[in-house]
Order: structure tokens, then C-alpha cells, then sequence
């Protein structure tokens, strides 16, 4: 006699299922959950049990990996539904994952372990994974869906262009601030003219100041400092030098000059200009003759007397 699916033992059962059971308690083929160990031993020792394993035999191992590809694919769709590029833990996600009845269970795949799964994702390229502190793991699902590395391309040479958009603006703003900074320091310097400092009185002076004479060395009073003195300045009897002018008064440069004899000065000049174009040892034609003369009545013993006391007698 076989069980009515609406009755009260099929209700019984399906209260008592309600909750998540032990997955290695779960046949898989069977799409049935156990309760306990011996539960599971007597599924498994039963005829409808023995006659799906006896069909999915000579197929094992397809039958593991399709198990397997269901498995990663809605764990993965969850993941990029609920979750997206977020950053989770591996175990939550899990935890939402089983939720549902209906799933493909682990035992099923060919990953023995959460981590190995995980870990055979992150090699794949699917998710980012890392591990914290106290060993838990978190993923972040990595999206290579074609459209959304194109936006990330387009997104990315926006930015760039930005970017150098922004470095151009950014070194023609510099290159403005340290021309500005330059005219500004130029008109300062310009501008700068007569400074004095705070409290400094200013004077004017019409005179020259007179040079400062050297001050003199103060000497001792001992002998061989006075010899040595009196060798650093020699007398002269012979001649008397001139004396610098203690008390003399600096010239007055609003003062006119005297008034001079200009007639007086241009006679002097022309002598000086006449003397100066006779050469050395010239000797006229008259003064010449003149010379010749006195020689010739000097040799002859010519005097001027003799003829006129002649002319006397006479």
C-alpha cells in the first residue's frame, strides 16, 4: 500500500523537514534528506535507491561534474545578485546559498570543502579572495562581463584625459603665480628708492668731509720703544717740507670764481706760444752780421777816434 502524498503522515514528515539537515545525510540522487546516520543507511540499502545508482553508474563521473557546474553557477549567480562587487564572507554567502531546499548539496561535487571550492574560483579568476585575521575568508566577485570592461575602458580614457586636462590647468596656473611673482618682486626693487631705518635722522652737507688721517700708534714710554720711533721718522734740516694745512678751510662750492685780466692772459700765452717755436740756439741773419762786423774791427785795430781827430786838424 503506498503513502498519500496529503496525508497525515506526508504532513508529519514534511513538518519534520522543515529545517536544514546534515549534509552528510542528504542522498543527492535521491533528492532526499535524512534525519540520522541510521536513516541514511536504510535509504541507501533501499531498492528504489539501488535501482538510480544502477542507472547512473556506467556515467559517474559526467554526473559529478554537471553536479559540480550547477553548483559553482548558482553560487555564483547569488553572489553577483545579491552581493554584486562587494566584499563578503565566503561562509555568509554560503549560509544564504543552502537556504533553499532545492540546491544542489555539496556532497554532490567534486569539492570536498568550502575553501577548495573558493580557492578553485579565486585560480579561475571568478572572484578576489583574502583571508583576515582569524582565518575567515572574504570574496569579492570580479565582473568580466564584456559590456562592463568596455564601460570600465571608456570610464578609464575619461579619466585619463581629465587627468591631463587637469595637469595642463594645474602647470599653466604655476607658471602664471611665478610671473606674477617675478613683476611683483620687480616693482618692489623699483619702488624701493630711499630707505632709512625707523627713528635715523638724515643730514645734508653742502662741504666735503676732510680725509681722516691715519690715527697714530700710542708708544710706550720705555727707551727702546722711543729709538724706535725716532728711526720711523727722519729730520730734515736742509729744507722744509710742506705742512699739512690743519685748520684750512674747504673750498665753497657756491662761491664764484675771481674775475681775471683776460687781456693779460692771452698776452702771456701768446709769449709763451712765441718762445716756445723758436728752437734752441737760433741766431738771426742781422745779429749775425752785427757779429761778423765787431769780429773784423777787432782784428784790425779799428778805432772810431782816429778819423774824427783827423778831420779836427784838418
Amino acid at each position: 500500500m503506498g503513502r498519500d502524498p496529503g496525508g497525515t503522515k506526508a504532513m508529519a514528515n514534511a513538518m519534520k523537514s522543515k529545517g536544514l539537515g546534515r549534509l552528510r545525510w542528504y542522498c543527492q540522487v535521491c533528492e532526499k534528506q535524512m534525519r540520522d546516520e541510521n536513516g541514511f543507511q536504510a535509504h541507501c540499502r533501499s531498492e528504489p535507491h539501488l535501482r538510480k545508482i544502477m542507472a547512473v553508474g556506467p556515467s559517474a563521473g559526467a554526473t559529478i561534474a554537471e553536479f559540480s557546474r550547477q553548483f559553482q553557477y548558482d553560487f555564483v549567480s547569488l553572489l553577483k545578485s545579491r552581493h554584486n562587487t562587494q566584499r563578503v564572507r565566503a561562509n555568509a554567502v554560503y549560509n544564504e546559498f543552502i537556504q533553499d531546499k532545492d540546491h544542489v548539496h555539496m556532497n554532490a561535487t567534486r569539492w570536498v570543502t568550502l575553501n577548495g571550492f573558493i580557492m578553485t574560483l579565486s585560480k579561475a579568476g571568478i572572484v578576489r579572495v583574502d583571508e583576515d585575521e582569524r582565518g575567515h575568508l572574504w570574496i569579492q566577485w570580479v565582473d568580466n562581463r564584456p559590456e562592463t570592461l568596455s564601460k570600465q575602458a571608456a570610464l578609464q580614457k575619461k579619466e585619463r584625459s581629465q587627468m591631463d586636462g587637469e595637469d595642463r590647468e594645474r602647470k599653466m596656473i604655476e607658471d602664471q603665480i611665478a610671473r606674477a611673482r617675478a613683476a611683483a618682486e620687480e616693482e618692489e626693487v623699483e619702488e624701493k628708492g630711499l630707505e632709512r631705518k625707523e627713528g635715523e635722522k638724515i643730514s645734508l652737507s653742502l662741504f666735503p668731509k676732510p680725509e681722516a688721517e691715519p690715527m697714530e700708534k700710542k708708544t710706550d714710554d720705555s727707551p727702546g720703544s722711543s729709538a724706535a720711533a725716532e728711526e720711523k721718522k727722519p729730520m730734515s734740516f736742509g729744507s722744509f717740507g710742506k705742512l699739512p694745512a690743519v685748520n684750512a678751510k674747504p673750498a665753497n662750492p657756491l662761491k664764484r670764481p675771481a674775475a681775471g685780466n683776460v687781456f693779460k692772459s692771452a698776452k702771456v700765452a701768446k709769449t709763451d706760444s712765441r718762445d716756445d717755436t723758436k728752437p734752441k740756439g737760433f741766431v738771426s741773419e742781422a745779429e749775425r752780421l752785427m757779429k761778423e762786423d765787431q769780429a773784423r774791427k777787432s782784428s784790425k785795430g779799428y778805432s772810431g777816434a782816429g778819423p774824427r781827430r783827423a778831420d779836427a786838424r784838418r
